[in-house]
């Protein structure tokens, strides 16, 4: 009995702060996925000129450095920093992803120049879900930042929870005008008269932001589940499930946008401004 508690004792020292031994290998698997995926998206938004994706490619960046430093924190589990910069990094991304996709969603509702579509005006579509995804932004940075201290850790989780909360609430909310608004543009006479500018319809991109927002909801469902079992949850304490609905669905959504991308619906005429909607 003795025997088998050292042996116990030595796989918990081994693992250091996680609850299972980390996986180093897949780190720098997910490392070049996210870091090959962030230097093309950097290529396509200067090509394009569309600088609106740079929270998109910010957030690549972050992912990129977050599986970086997960993988010297599987080597050195004991270190705290290396724990705390791959966990922030990670959780992170996604409200910059989210950030991308509202603004997307903003100018699509703009180029069909069809203000009663919206639930809301067009002009403040982009600001009020950019204003609650920095709300869940700041809110799980915020927590991150206190789990760093043994002390504050467990009010740093409920704050990372709360967070992921907000970020699902507006996400939600975004569903529900989004598939208002496609529903609305179906029905309108006005859907004729759009130009097919480039080579992707608004449609193929509203389509993209529906199943992105579709995963990223998907992998808060599966952050608020993990960080309310807490530390030692069933989720928490097997990697496995931090890769199959975290890492791999999020590597989707940000691959996702290289096939269909907003600098492929060129430049609408003038009439399609946000002036001319303003003061319609």
């Amino acid at each position: 009995m003795a025997a088998g508690n050292t042996t116990t004792t030595a796989e918990e020292s081994a693992n250091g702060i996680y609850p299972y031994k980390p996986n180093s290998f897949i780190c720098i698997v997910f490392a070049a996925l996210f870091g090959g995926s962030m230097l093309y998206h950097i290529f396509q938004m200067i090509r394009k000129k569309t600088w609106f994706y740079t929270p998109l490619v910010v957030g690549s960046l972050m992912m990129t450095l977050g599986y970086v430093a997960r993988y010297f924190s599987a080597k050195s589990p004991n270190d705290l920093m290396p724990y705390i910069a791959q966990s922030l990094f990670i959780i992170l991304p996604p409200s910059l992803y989210a950030a991308t996709l509202y603004m997307i969603f903003g100018r699509i509702v703009v180029l069909v120049n069809n203000p009663k579509a919206s639930i809301i005006q067009p002009t403040k579509v982009t600001k009020i879900f950019v204003i609650g995804d920095v709300i869940a932004f700041l809110l799980q940075s915020g927590g991150g930042g206190m789990m760093a201290q043994s002390s504050m850790a467990d009010m740093g989780q409920k704050i990372i929870l709360g967070g992921l909360f907000v970020q699902l609430l507006f996400f939600g909310f975004f569903l529900i005008v989004s598939l208002i608004f496609y529903k609305r543009m179906r029905s309108s006479p006005a859907r004729f008269t759009i130009p097919a500018y480039g080579t992707r319809t608004w449609v193929a991109l509203l389509k993209l932001l529906f199943a992105a927002a579709a995963l990223i909801i998907l992998r808060c469902i599966f952050r608020v589940i993990e960080f309310g079992q807490g530390h030692d949850g069933y989720l928490a304490s097997h990697e496995v499930y931090m890769y199959l609905f975290d890492a791999f669905p999020m590597f989707v959504v940000q691959a996702m946008f290289h096939f269909v991308h907003a600098g492929d619906l060129t430049k609408a005429p003038s009439s399609y401004s946000l002036k001319k909607i303003k003061s319609s």
